[in-house]
């Protein structure tokens, strides 16, 4: 952010104040609050808005505002100038001690609550993304002294950007992404939140599942920045097939491949040999994508030679059984809890990597963490987030095997359903015209938008969605220079994880012995409560921390304990967990 020339200044006007900044008048000379009274009085808002206040600068507008605020409304002030910051946060200051408790024109405990509901963050262009910190845990690392109280964010369903003032025209660009980001986190909570309602309760039972199974992995540490080969992610996209089928099988064996598991089959049925397999799904149908690569028969000596597994925490436990390798953890957070806060500081959760949602940009992340240097090149083909009419991966993947299976005079095997279902629609792909929809060219952005720019990572699928990296053609050879032979590529050894095993018969025990006494207080009751804290004291203590009895609840964004529809769903719950509690 470059300099500010002058520094903000008072200028009289018939009507109050207005402020010179800049070479420009930030509110009118004439009448500076007539604009922004206008502007909040033509205002529809909505129950659970949360308004941002670009530039506030003198808060002309506020009271109009304040007056005027559905149920579960918020008004935040943003400015990312540091000397009108300044201002605002001056004049909010006298706003918030001013006298005989009268807040804006409000009546006094209207007055008392808009005083503690209106904090103002200082968010520089670097800073973007404190507005989501701020939203998403209600937390941010200014103005801590002034002990301001943000709402949960579950209480919105949308935010507004409102310009307060001309101060927003010095950073156009910086507020309409800070629009963006705001609108995208509140609407990505909700997204979320229905996924939890499906699968939360599967996440947090695949997790102890995985959690027992820890001690017999090997750490994700042993693989990092060791993989001197380039290396190929292959997802199930119509392009793999394109791209298998361009290049010699024997090039395969200079390359580092790491594919998704659906994409599996399609690599064998090729006599391609991955050296890595991602998988985070949780449901039973990824079992599909394993058949006829079960291998339990497979000696600890020879395991090295079996493809790496890397699973996440939240998927299917059973899938780690099939590939005969070593089976690698990693954790990504499918939500915000107490519960993997607990594991985590307990040294039970291997490393996180962020929750990318798709199985595709998660083998990507991890591939770009596997190499050695910046040098390696990474290249990706399958990833299309498309399909073409008919088909919507490629041949081989278990989702064109089960259509082959089932095809007949009423069911085709061109599965044409996928380009006419709610939601697809026809887009210009990277080689023509392509179907997709909202949830495919969301995987899509959000690719770009976190590997944007990311050194020597190449797209060589000929089709789907633009990934927005650089593409680049099949000759693997004529990119990134000498890279190391196979033979060179360091060992990993099986470092596993046995220290961990008394720590996780702990952690079992303890929370059996939490599920329990949850259980009895409320069978019982006041029979059952302590000398130190009321029944539902105790009961929220021990369910604050214990998200997963509730996660996946419709409500269950928020611990409440003195809700008797919500304790007796919880109830429901402790059965099928303490069956799952074991060492």
């Amino acid at each position: 952010m470059s300099e500010v020339a002058t520094k903000p200044c008072l200028v009289q006007t018939g009507q109050g104040f207005s402020v010179s900044y800049n070479g420009r008048f930030l509110y009118s000379k004439y009448a500076p609050k007539k604009a922004i009274a206008q502007t909040v009085a033509n205002l529809s808002l909505l129950p659970g808005t949360l308004i941002l206040c670009a530039s506030p600068c003198l808060w002309y507008g506020l009271p109009e505002l304040l007056q005027k605020l559905p149920a579960d409304c918020f008004v935040l002030g943003i400015e990312v100038d540091a000397q009108l910051y300044e201002v605002a946060k001056a004049e909010l200051e006298k706003i918030r001690t001013a006298s005989e408790g009268n807040f804006c024109g409000l009546p006094t405990t209207q007055a008392q609550d808009a005083r503690q509901s209106l904090p103002v963050a200082l968010l520089f262009p670097d800073e973007l993304f404190d507005i989501v910190e701020i939203i998403s845990s209600g937390k941010t690392k200014h103005d801590a002294a002034w002990n301001f109280s943000f709402p949960p964010i579950h209480r919105f369903r949308r935010a507004i950007m409102l310009e307060m003032s001309g101060g927003t025209a010095f950073y156009a660009d910086t507020y309409k992404k800070i629009a963006f980001a705001a609108e995208n986190t509140i609407a990505t909570f909700w997204k979320n939140r229905l996924t939890l309602t499906k699968l939360g309760r599967l996440f947090s039972r695949n997790v102890f599942h995985n959690l027992s199974a820890l001690p017999r992995s090997v750490p994700l540490s042993s693989y990092l920045k060791k993989i001197c080969r380039p290396i190929v992610v292959f997802g199930a996209g119509e392009s793999a097939g394109k791209t298998i089928a361009s290049v010699p099988r024997t090039a395969w064996q200079d390359c580092y491949v790491l594919c998704v598991d659906a994409a599996l089959s399609v690599l064998k049925a090729s006599k391609i040999k991955p050296d890595g397999i991602v998988a985070v799904e949780s449901q039973l149908a990824i079992e599909k994508a394993y058949i006829g690569y079960t291998d339990s028969t497979t000696s600890a000596s020879n395991r090295n030679q079996c493809p790496t597994l890397f699973s996440d925490m939240s998927s299917r436990k059973q899938v780690t059984t099939h590939t005969g390798g070593n089976v690698v953890y990693f954790a990504s957070e499918f939500a915000r809890t107490h519960f993997l806060e607990d594991l985590q500081t307990a040294g039970l959760l291997p490393p996180q990597i962020p929750a990318l949602g798709s199985v595709g940009l998660t083998a990507v992340y991890l591939a770009l963490q596997l190499r050695a240097t910046t040098d390696i090149p990474v290249y990706v083909t399958g990833l299309d987030f498309s399909f073409s009419l008919g088909a919507t991966h490629t041949r081989g993947a278990p989702a064109h095997t089960a259509r082959l299976c089932s095809a007949n005079r009423l069911r085709p095997l061109a599965n044409y359903d996928a380009a006419f279902r709610t939601g697809a629609q026809f887009v210009q792909g990277k080689n023509g015209g392509i179907f997709t929809d909202t949830a495919l060219s969301g995987y899509a952005q959000q690719f770009a938008g976190v590997f944007a720019g990311t050194k020597n990572l190449f797209d060589i699928g000929e089709s789907g969605l633009d990934l927005g990296i650089v593409r680049r053609d099949l000759n693997f050879q004529n990119h990134g220079g000498s890279h190391a032979k196979p033979d060179d590529c360091p060992e990993i050894e099986s470092d596993d994880f046995e220290r961990l095993t008394p720590q996780v018969t702990a952690f079992f025990a303890e929370e059996r012995k939490a599920l329990f006494r949850l259980k009895d207080l409320l069978v019982n009751g006041d029979a059952a409560r302590s000398k130190t804290m009321t029944v539902q004291e105790e009961i929220g203590t021990i369910l604050a921390r214990r998200e997963y009895l509730y996660l996946h609840f419709p409500d269950g964004y928020e611990c409440k304990p003195s809700d008797i529809s919500f304790l007796k769903r919880v109830r429901s719950e402790i059965d099928f967990f303490l069956k799952d509690m074991r060492d």
